[in-house]
């Protein structure tokens, strides 16, 4: 996916341009979706880019667009991860990794009021999404753990097949 692609999947009133804000990127990978909420947001934003594995994490720069970029080498699935309270989360393709994710989501709460979430429409497993969740499971999720807006900001075609939607969660 292009960077310009990611943009238009997240883009939302949330990612005001006239402040600077702090963000965590989950699961950020090579960095696709860092690049776009980093192009986004604010210059003198910060990002932190949370990834399991190192190489991915040296592909991403450590500045975009004036946003800087904070590259934390961790897996998100660890008990201990410590993270900063942030003015928004963004997950892309990151949490149908996690199993328990009611407790993972809680586990968040206290950290942000906003969730950008970036999902495949599937509910059937497989080894690339080992613990699904489509847009409703999703709703689900969040209203369980007391966040009643959950909005589906827009959907494109996977070249992986299948359709990729993007939502936004949020407390008043």
């Amino acid at each position: 996916m292009k960077i310009s692609e990611a943009m238009a999947l997240i883009r939302n009133p949330t990612l005001q341009q006239n402040r600077i804000q702090s963000w965590c990127d989950l699961g950020c990978g090579t960095g696709t979706f860092t690049r776009a909420l980093a192009q986004s947001l604010a210059s003198g934003s910060t990002i932190h880019a949370v990834d399991l594995n190192s190489k991915a994490l040296e592909s991403i720069p450590d500045k975009d667009h004036g946003v800087v970029i904070r590259k934390v080498l961790a897996d998100l699935r660890s008990p201990g991860l410590r993270l900063p309270s942030v003015d928004g989360i963004l997950m892309a393709n990151s949490l149908h990794f996690i199993q328990d994710q009611h407790l993972f989501l809680k586990k968040l709460l206290p950290l942000t009021d906003c969730f950008l979430i970036v999902e495949y429409e599937r509910s059937k497993p497989s080894p690339w999404g080992p613990y699904p969740v489509g847009f409703e499971k999703l709703r689900e999720l969040f209203t369980e753990s007391g966040v009643q807006r959950v909005e589906k900001l827009g959907t494109q075609r996977s070249r992986f097949g299948g359709t990729i939607y993007s939502a936004v969660a949020q407390r008043p």
